[in-house]
């Protein structure tokens, strides 16, 4: 991944200011920046609303706009009253509109620490020790794979060792699930007989199960 001066950066939330019709994206269609590809260019991941992934595209910075949640300035929770005096709507309004911000900052932390316990769940279960190991058995066999792919096997096994040295929160599950389907895939081609070339579908989706990220055999395996 390029450390180049960006306009986007990773994870950020944008939408296509333009349609692409040959991909079936339509503007205003929202993705996840996934990977920065080069200066002014990135990989944006588009997944419906059950995180199903429909479409992975390349595109330059200038055809995507950065989603924002949250205003520039935090605004008033004040209402000025009306009058002189007690005013008793005046002071209803205010205290009201103070109960809903802080409703509303209850619900946002509760919903955040449901988010992180749901992270947490995905992947407490993985034992980095044995997807390690299950990574060296990878590499033993990709040993043995014609010369023309083993470089490229190579490199996906790399990306996903390094990712999963990396703490839960800072690994890309898209990049992830990107390499271990590459991997399955290579097992499903490759037409020259190799020992453990089963072994060595079973490892990926093994890591796969271990990290929560759901991978299907290419059909016709």
């Amino acid at each position: 991944m390029l450390a180049t001066p960006n306009k986007f950066n990773l994870l950020d939330i944008v939408a296509l200011k333009t349609p692409l019709s040959e991909h079936n994206l339509l503007a205003g269609q929202v993705g996840t920046i996934v990977e920065i590809l080069a200066p002014e260019v990135y990989e944006v991941e588009f997944s419906d609303d059950d995180g199903q992934t429909y479409a992975m595209q390349a595109l330059p910075a200038h055809q995507l706009l950065k989603l924002h949640y949250k205003p520039l300035k935090t605004m008033s929770n004040t209402i000025n009253q009306f009058g002189k005096g007690d005013n008793v709507a005046g002071d209803k309004i205010q205290n009201d509109f103070k109960g809903a911000n802080i409703a509303n900052l209850a619900n946002e932390v509760k919903d955040n620490a449901r988010q992180q316990a749901s992270n947490f769940n995905q992947t407490s279960g993985a034992n980095i020790s044995e997807i390690l190991q299950l990574i060296g058995n990878l590499r033993q066999t990709a040993a043995q794979f014609p010369p023309d792919i083993r470089d490229d096997i190579t490199i996906d096994i790399d990306d996903v060792e390094v990712e999963i040295q990396k703490p839960e929160k800072e690994r890309n599950l898209p990049k992830l699930k990107k390499r271990l389907l590459a991997l399955l895939t290579a097992a499903s081609v490759i037409a020259a007989p190799i020992a453990g070339m089963t072994d060595f579908a079973n490892n990926v989706l093994e890591i796969g199960n271990k990290l929560n990220i759901e991978l299907k055999l290419p059909s016709g395996k």
